[in-house]
């Protein structure tokens, strides 16, 4: 598919927080058409700032219009306000594509609908922001294929969604990394022993080594967490001396707990 074809489709982003306001910014950077990409968000007086900032306004829609026209959609809420949002009654028309921990894929089909379900956990706002997203991808589709190589970004298909489970605790080494060594024994150990369940995890976590910032470290984890998320409960775990190991536990503990 080239990209003339993949930019016919109507993208519909439900929720414009930090991930979702990235991937639009990228989209439009990448020459996606403005005016087949629409966005809700929750009525915070920031996000609409970011949105106005942006010259987003435009796109901003409500959730029953963007059901109603997206033939791809992109779900980038925090996955506690999931459920809330309410039923979409749609069909496997429509592509639904999932950046959302914990949320799995039968219960996505069964709120919106459409079996036609693809999650991807990726790094952070900024990576995605500077084409340095690496990810973890459950489901196969050939246009979220095309859209994830347009957006830059490295991922790897895991063929059991447990497995997200540990791509969920790897999208956050990035801001992790900003509290932890990496070359630490304490990351050493810690890599090592999740890597005998999932052996993929080594390279991710090689991979988000670099993608540590230098500088400005506590805005990138700002940036990075969002609250009650599994970012947060790994840092929790090691603001109460936990070893890294049982606070990336911890992480994984709390996306289980996401999904309920």
């Amino acid at each position: 598919m080239n990209n003339e074809k993949l930019f016919e489709n109507k993208i519909g982003v439900i929720g414009a927080g930090c991930i979702g306001r990235a991937l639009i910014l990228k989209l439009l950077e990448k020459g996606y058409p403005y005016d087949n990409i629409k966005l809700t968000y929750n009525g915070s007086i920031f996000t609409f700032s970011d949105i106005s900032d942006n010259n987003l306004i435009d796109m901003i829609s409500s959730n029953a219009e963007i059901v109603k026209i997206s033939s791809i959609l992109i779900l980038s809420v925090p996955p506690q306000s999931f459920k809330p949002i309410g039923n979409f009654n749609l069909t496997d028309d429509t592509l639904i594509i999932s950046f959302m921990a914990g949320i799995t894929t039968d219960a996505i089909k069964a709120q919106t609908g459409s079996s036609n379900v693809v999650r991807i956990i990726p790094t952070g706002p900024d990576t995605i922001t500077n084409s340095q997203a690496i990810a973890g991808v459950y489901g196969e589709n050939e246009i979220a294929e095309e859209l994830f190589k347009l957006l830059d970004i490295d991922y790897v298909v895991v063929d059991e969604e447990e497995k997200m489970d540990y791509i969920a605790i790897a999208g956050c080494l990035p801001a992790i990394y900003c509290r932890v060594d990496p070359q630490s024994d304490d990351n050493i150990e810690a890599i090592s022993k999740i890597s005998e369940s999932f052996p993929e995890f080594r390279d991710i976590a090689k991979k988000c080594e670099k993608l540590v910032p230098k500088e400005n470290k506590e805005e990138f984890i700002s940036r990075f967490t969002t609250p009650g998320g599994v970012t947060q409960a790994i840092l929790n775990g090691l603001n109460s001396g936990k070893s890294l190991y049982d606070s990336l536990m911890m992480g994984i503990e709390r996306n289980k707990e996401l999904s309920e």
